[in-house]
């Protein structure tokens, strides 16, 4: 049987397509179509990837901490803090908050506060030692997380360890 060409003579039937647009040598990295192409393939991926919901995409930096993302309903933040500092500080950020119902569970190395906002929606905050200095923070308010609540938590906490400080 024999090959029938594509009738559009569109680029993705073309074989060597790829092939050239990948071509690096040093010939054609001078030419105006090859950076253009990368800007373009680059561009696609960054579109392709921040639709998806990637997390890796929401990282930021904070005030003390060494990244924060909000992915999956929750807001996860590494503070450069010891876990007993960060405690109390999620502590008085709960009081300050005026949140209800708080109930704690402990253990040597985590930390779980759950309570209510006043209009009744769930507030989930974890916290996970990494080390001496190192500490997991994981926020969640509302049964599927909002964003915008929980980085109110995340910065009353960051207020209540900055009155620890000074």
């Amino acid at each position: 049987m024999a090959e029938v060409p594509c009738p559009s003579r569109c680029p993705f039937c073309d074989p060597e397509f790829f092939h050239r647009l990948l071509d690096r040598s040093p010939g054609k990295a001078e030419t105006p179509g090859v950076a253009h192409r990368s800007k373009m393939i680059l561009a696609l991926v960054v579109i392709l990837t921040s639709g998806s919901g990637c997390g890796a995409l929401l990282l930021v930096g904070g005030a003390g901490t060494s990244a924060i993302a909000f992915a999956t309903g929750e807001l996860r933040s590494t503070e450069e803090v010891p876990f007993t500092e960060l405690d109390r500080a999620c502590q008085e950020a709960i009081g300050v908050l005026g949140y209800d119902r708080v109930e704690v569970t402990r253990s040597s190395d985590r930390v779980r506060w759950q309570a209510r906002t006043a209009s009744g929606d769930p507030v989930d905050i974890r916290i996970l030692s990494k080390g001496p200095q190192k500490t997991e923070l994981r926020i969640r308010v509302g049964v599927f997380g909002d964003e915008t609540r929980s980085r109110l938590v995340l910065e009353q906490i960051h207020q209540s360890l900055s009155a620890d400080a000074t």
